[in-house]
């Protein structure tokens, strides 16, 4: 076992217990959690947000967030957030290190995580998702995992993980353009909204 999984294993457990009794977390389809690879996608509301991913998919599937390049600049908590599993991203460009180390996780067999707003939105529908996710997806051949993640979370309020099934963007594996990535992106932000109904 890697020293990576193992401070992971660790901080799981310790988030896992601070996130049940103080947030009143609440996980629902965890069954729907595949084995091996998948892109794990949901909303972004907070910074805790990669942290209620994990624990509400389980201590058994690690999953490597893609996260902005500011997170790795402290000594400290960079070497964390390293050790968490994460990697970064310059959101400022078109990042193709990022993008080659998102798929090579994925051909590994191992989880990605990416929220498709791209940065923490208060509402839903307020920005367009991007396409990132749904293309390295599909270059992949991996299936996405939809996530519902409760925006507004509050400190002894209640929070919600809502775990969708899985699904493949482009079964078909026909060529898809721009305009049909986005189009992609856009139905995953739909199926995920569709999991929080009733919440």
């Amino acid at each position: 076992m890697s020293k990576e999984y193992k401070f992971y294993r660790f901080a799981y457990r310790l988030l896992a217990w601070i996130f049940f009794v103080f947030f009143g977390l609440r996980i629902k389809g965890r069954e729907n959690v595949p084995e091996g690879a998948a892109m794990v996608c949901s909303p972004h509301s907070s910074v805790l947000d990669p942290l209620f991913l994990a624990v509400g998919l389980g201590i058994r599937h690690h999953i490597h967030y893609m996260a902005k390049k500011e997170l790795f600049s402290g000594k400290i908590f960079g070497r964390i957030v390293s050790m968490l599993g994460a990697f970064p991203v310059d959101r400022g460009k078109n990042d193709v290190t990022a993008i080659k180390t998102a798929m090579q996780y994925l051909k590994q067999g191992e989880k990605v995580g990416i929220f498709p707003e791209g940065t923490r939105v208060s509402a839903d529908d307020t920005v367009a998702a991007k396409s990132g996710a749904v293309k390295i997806a599909d270059k992949t051949n991996s299936p996405v995992l939809p996530v519902y993640l409760q925006r507004g979370k509050k400190l002894f309020g209640r929070v919600c993980v809502v775990i969708g099934k899985p699904y493949y963007v482009n079964p078909d594996r026909v060529r898809l353009n721009n305009e049909q990535y986005q189009q992609k992106a856009a139905e995953l932000m739909g199926k995920i909204k569709l999991l929080g109904e009733g919440v």
